[in-house]
């Protein structure tokens, strides 16, 4: 056997025993640590799983190297245990990575288990025997061959495994290992002791060999991800420099077309490009949603070739999109295209013009996209090298076409605010000149203007209104108008806002007469701004109307005198009282008799016009009987009604009681109206007089007198209807013209009715006549319907704001 022969008969001894034990732990130490360190650095899980195996493999090894010198004896069942266990432990951690994890554990836990109760069973057997035979030996005992043979078929059943997934070229070595360990194992079954665990000195450092290459393997794996890693990160930091040259660029400058320049030669440089070209569309507005405003043409802003740096252009170059179809395509798709330019197609010829290549080559085109507007389209060409482009360089370019949108529309809504703001600039120069001319005529008006805000605060106040008040404006703004507004007109603001029409009031202030004009300010909406009133000093005007008045009033009277005697006198001779008139002097006397109480009739409207404008009417009430007051007044004309053929009717209710009014008022209220029913009856009509009383509900006793006159005459329009109360109204109809009169005698009606705290109305239609209808309480009113304000004079405007 040579050298071979001691060796191995040396490791049958105990003392080779023990170092064959000690060089296994040794070699499986050494595989241990590899693990480790390995996992450290690579947290590979591989690597864990060797590491777990392997201590626990040391540990259970360990007996073996204290007891397995001593031959075994009454604990060697348990020893052959556990170099099967650690021989299990090493399969699992190789035929994991094939069998699966839950296969791997399945293994494990079967072995384990077999291992268990192998040792139960055998235990019981050899106690008993090495207590009656103190020396009896285990490796001649039947135990230690199964234990040999269970080791062998475990160790060939993990190497072929192992070789057989040899298309896996990691797994050969190990395979080997397994097979030259089963080979150890089956010598020790043949009982060649010796020989066998010189063999399994071979396999175990084997195993160590194999983790040490594995480890080499993950270590030359993590140098190659960290190549790749690096470049990686090398072409993304090249990309994230070029996009941020691009992005420079594009913010150094809000003009476009030098901007776009720059741009075109950072994406040329980035691509490693022979040519790049920018085309935008002409309209700085996205299209609306049915892609209306869309437009037919690009333009051609910028053209760059490293080779020849950039080319002319005289400023952009205008591109129908219906004579490059494809670039029609890209934009109505909005999908990028790789074309190669250099097939002879019309269609590809003409974008190589357009670009000013004569080689052709592969380009990318590129849309420029914002929010589904195509703004544009990046075309990237490779002409002279003929370098087809990688997918790096086709997501680099959608990059930077993203990133040109961006700051595209950047600029496009730059300039859009720019124009907005030139717009709020000149609209705001406009406001400032109309406020300024408004002020400027606020201020020349010779109307004093107040204006307060919400809160009866005087926020506005122009000149006029200053010398009007004799106050100067700083010692009025901001002060509330509450005060003088409630003693001046015994209104508050919260009447006012509600207002819908101007309120007009005269008051007197340190002798001078005022006249105010204030309405609510409302926006369309109908919220309440403030207040406006307009002051007029009016002193003149209301001193000429008294003049006016008082000269009225004395005239009417110096009128009244005389014509009262013409009355009498051509009364008494029309009854013959003096002796027999002819027909000839009885028609002349008729007619002055006419005429003379027609200019009474006039005189007593002048002089209630006079006492009305006076602010108040001096009513005499007296209890009167409404009836044959109507009827007094229905038989005066009488002969003016024959004259025209008129017929008449007076209609009078049962049991009307005495009204308290002043019986002269009021019969110059029915002697108006009859009059006016008179003069505008067609000849063949018919006037009507009534007089009654209002029911009360439930049978009460009636508080309110209604007389009305009817006429059948020509009736009044609706749209003259609210005129007609005026003073002075006349209208363009021929029988009103022909009928003249004053036209006040209505205006006088409404004024006695209304002093009286009665009202009037009137109901008509043209061609169907008129009815007015007087309505008078029965009883005379506890207070004037026009109840008198508060005190209208005081000394200054400061004391009426209080």
């Amino acid at each position: 056997m040579g050298i071979l022969g001691p060796i191995y008969n040396l490791l049958s001894t105990g003392p080779g025993t023990f170092v064959y034990h000690l060089l296994i732990l040794l070699a499986l130490e050494g595989a241990a640590g590899i693990a480790l360190v390995e996992y450290r650095h690579t947290r590979n899980p591989d690597q864990r799983r060797f590491l777990t195996a392997f201590t626990v493999i040391l540990i259970l090894r360990i007996p073996l190297l204290i007891l397995g010198p001593q031959g075994y004896h009454l604990l060697s069942p348990l020893l052959y245990a556990l170099e099967v266990a650690s021989l299990t432990g090493m399969s699992w951690a190789f035929l994991s990575p094939l069998i699966g994890r839950r296969g791997g554990r399945w293994f494990l836990m079967i072995q384990s288990a077999a291992i268990l109760v192998a040792t139960f069973l055998f235990f019981p057997i050899w106690y008993p025997l090495v207590r009656a035979v103190p020396f009896f030996e285990y490796t001649a005992f039947w135990q230690q061959t199964v234990w040999d043979v269970w080791a062998t078929l475990l160790a060939i059943f993990s190497g072929l495994y192992l070789v057989l997934q040899q298309r896996r070229g990691e797994y050969l070595l190990p395979g080997i290992a397994f097979l030259i360990i089963a080979l150890g194992n089956g010598l020790v079954t043949l009982d060649q002791t010796g020989l066998g665990r010189l063999v399994n000195l071979f396999g175990y450092p084997l195993i160590s060999v194999v983790v040490y290459r594995a480890a080499l393997q993950d270590l030359w794996a993590y140098r190659q991800e960290l190549q790749t890693l690096s470049e990686r990160s090398l072409r993304q930091t090249q990309e994230l420099i070029s996009m941020l040259g691009v992005s420079q660029a594009l913010s150094a400058s809000l003009e476009l077309e030098p901007v776009l320049k720059q741009v075109v030669e950072h994406i040329a440089q980035a691509l490693d490009a022979d040519r790049a070209a920018v085309l935008l569309q002409p309209s700085e507005e996205p299209p609306g949603p049915l892609g209306e405003g869309t437009s037919e043409n690009l333009r051609l802003m910028a053209l760059y070739a490293p080779l020849t740096g950039h080319l002319a252009l005289k400023g952009p170059v205008d591109v129908p999109l219906d004579q490059y179809p494809l670039l029609a395509h890209s934009v109505r798709r909005r999908r990028r295209l790789i074309l190669p330019l250099h097939r002879p197609e019309p269609d590809l010829q003409s974008l190589c013009d357009l670009l000013q290549s004569p080689k052709g080559g592969t380009a990318i085109v590129q849309p420029i996209v914002r929010r589904d507007w195509v703004m544009g389209m990046l075309i990237v060409v490779n002409d002279h090298r003929q370098r087809p482009f990688e997918s790096r360089d086709i997501r680099l370019c959608e990059s930077i076409a993203a990133q040109m949108a961006a700051a595209i529309e950047n600029v496009y809504l730059y300039r859009r605010l720019e124009r907005e703001v030139q717009c709020l600039e000149q609209a705001l120069r406009e406001r400032e000149r109309e406020a300024s001319l408004r002020e400027a005529i606020l201020e020349s008006t010779t109307e004093g203007i107040i204006v307060t805000d919400e809160q009866g605060v005087a926020i506005r106040l122009n000149a006029a209104a200053e010398r009007i008040l004799g106050v100067p404006r700083e010692r009025l703004l901001g002060r509330p108008v509450q005060p003088a507004l409630e003693a001046i007109a015994g209104r508050s603001l919260e009447d006012v806002a509600r207002l819908q029409s101007p309120f007009h009031i005269l008051f007197e202030l340190e002798g001078k007469q005022i006249a105010v004009s204030a309405a609510p300010v409302r926006l369309p909406s109908g919220e309440h701004l403030g207040t406006v009133a307009v002051l007029r000093d009016v002193t003149r005007e209301v001193q000429a109307e008294k003049s006016k008045r008082e000269f009225i009033a004395h005239i009417s009277h110096e009128l009244r005198t005389p014509l009262t005697a013409i009355l009498g006198y051509s009364e008494v001779l029309y009854g013959g009282l003096v002796g027999p008139l002819s027909s000839t002097q009885a028609t002349f006397l008729h007619i002055i008799h006419d005429h003379a109480r027609r200019l009474v009739g006039i005189a007593n409207n002048l002089i209630a016009i006079a006492e009305s404008e006076r602010g108040h009417l001096e009513l005499n009430y007296v209890p009167t009987d409404m009836a044959l007051l109507v009827g007094e007044v229905l038989e005066s004309f009488v002969p003016q009604m024959q004259a025209r053929q008129l017929e008449w009717r007076l209609e009078v209710a049962d049991d009307l009681p005495q009204v308290e009014v002043d019986p002269l008022r009021i019969r110059q209220v029915v002697s108006n109206l009859i009059s006016n029913a008179v003069k505008f009856t067609y000849p063949g009509g018919r006037i009507t007089a009534g007089v009654a009383t209002v029911p009360e509900p439930g049978g009460a006793p009636p508080h309110f007198c209604r007389l009305w006159i009817q006429d059948t005459g020509i009736g009044i329009p609706l749209e003259e209807q609210s005129r007609i109360w005026e003073r002075f109204y006349h209208t363009d109809d021929p029988l009103r013209m022909a009928a003249g009169g004053m036209g006040v005698g209505l205006s006088i009606v409404k004024s006695l009715v209304e002093a009286h705290g009665g009202r009037v109305w009137l109901e008509s239609a043209p061609g169907q006549g008129s009815t007015f209808t007087v309505l008078l309480p029965i009883r005379r009113p506890s207070s004037p319907a026009l109840a008198p304000g508060a005190p209208d004079e005081y000394p200054s405007i400061e004391a009426a704001l209080g």
